[in-house]
């Protein structure tokens, strides 16, 4: 009988250890996580940071390269080297775009230019961008079914801001390819995802450039 309750308090203990153990790693792994979270959107931060700086840079006609070498400060590089900025104030998106031969220009990790896109500066040209919706980190377009007609779309691009207003929010069958309609004499900016309400649709977000100006 003695043995059996020290058999029973070395169990006890064993499984107290290994409970204490477990919860210690899982608190671990959550610390990880939101601190690889944040550690990814810093990343993101500072590459759109870096995006305007380069933008900017372009213009700076200054001849007084000694003195601007001193002034400089050096900053740690990002991953990604976007070549255009998505905003969209009414959801609080601001994302970096990859060229389309970038082999990160895919939504599994950013938001995508699908191909055969034309950038902003081709008059009466259509670009066309795709993300997740959902929880996951890379769903940045979770919020995309909010929009509304006349909410505004921004592009930065080559130092010049497009704007772009939102004309319609269709649903369409997910078929794996959309269905766009589009007036010859617009420049149009086409925003995709899946619908967070009915996964068999595809919600289809169509803009037109309203204006553009230099930033």
């Amino acid at each position: 009988m003695k043995k059996r309750k020290n058999k029973n308090k070395i169990l006890s203990r064993l499984l107290s250890v290994v409970g204490f153990l477990l919860i210690f790693l899982g608190f671990g792994f959550i610390c990880f996580k939101i601190y690889h979270n944040y550690s990814i959107k810093q990343l993101e931060n500072n590459s759109i940071q870096e995006f305007f700086n380069i933008q900017e840079d372009s213009f700076d006609n200054t001849n007084n390269e000694t003195e601007n070498k001193q002034e400089i400060p050096s900053t740690p590089k990002s991953s990604y080297n976007y070549i255009a900025v998505l905003e969209i104030p009414k959801i609080n998106l601001k994302r970096g775009l990859l060229s389309i031969d970038d082999k990160n220009n895919n939504i599994n990790k950013n938001v995508a230019i699908l191909k055969k896109s034309d950038m902003p500066d081709v008059e009466n040209g259509l670009l066309v961008l795709a993300s997740h919706s959902g929880s996951a980190n890379i769903s940045y377009f979770r919020h995309l079914n909010k929009l509304e007609i006349s909410d505004q779309v921004y592009i930065y691009y080559k130092n010049i801001k497009y704007i772009y207003e939102v004309t319609s929010n269709e649903r369409q069958d997910k078929t794996g390819n959309i269905t766009i309609s589009k007036k010859e004499d617009e420049t149009n900016l086409i925003l995709t995802t899946c619908d967070p309400v009915n996964k068999n649709k595809q919600v289809i977000i169509t803009t037109k450039l309203i204006d553009k100006m230099p930033y």
